[in-house]
């Protein structure tokens, strides 16, 4: 026998909490936590400029509970980037969003398109997305057809 083969098998038990519930005196987490250095291309949170309240295309702040189409919520990955982009492109065909001279057009149909591509996105990348990514998507599109559904019923100007 080879001197792997002569080893005891060794069973630690790695569980944080007792069978009462307690959490275990000697407890120790594996691999604790590295500190992370902020990224100097991304703005700070604490920062003034992401502490103040978004404004509306008007100028004039947004109402503190509503919040924005998307804001806040984006992962920052070429996915999360690809899934704002066709989300605004359908807020804004909804007639939700201005254009550059501030007027705002429905298209209710380019609306429609958008949001089966979301959907289509959704399913085709269904478990190979991260909990963020998921859950951005899934949020666009849940608010995207809350929206083309009121957009749909209201008579157009």
């Amino acid at each position: 026998m080879t001197e792997e083969e002569e080893k005891p098998i060794r069973v630690v038990d790695r569980r944080m909490f007792t069978s009462e519930g307690e959490l275990r005196p000697d407890f120790e987490p594996e691999e604790p936590e590295p500190p992370r250095a902020p990224a100097r291309d991304a703005p700070d949170p604490s920062s003034p400029q992401r502490a103040q309240a978004p404004s509306s295309p008007g100028g004039e702040p947004a109402p503190a509970g509503k919040a924005q189409p998307g804001e806040g919520r984006e992962p920052r990955t070429g996915f999360g980037s690809l899934v704002g982009w066709i989300a605004t492109n359908a807020y804004a065909a909804l007639g939700l969003l201005p254009d550059a001279a501030g007027r705002a057009h429905r298209d209710l149909a380019a609306a429609k398109q958008m949001v089966d591509w979301l959907a289509i996105l959704e399913q085709k990348t269904r478990g190979n997305l991260s909990f963020e990514e998921t859950d951005f998507l899934s949020r666009a599109l849940y608010e995207l057809r809350l929206a083309f559904v009121e957009m749909s019923r209201r008579p157009s100007k």
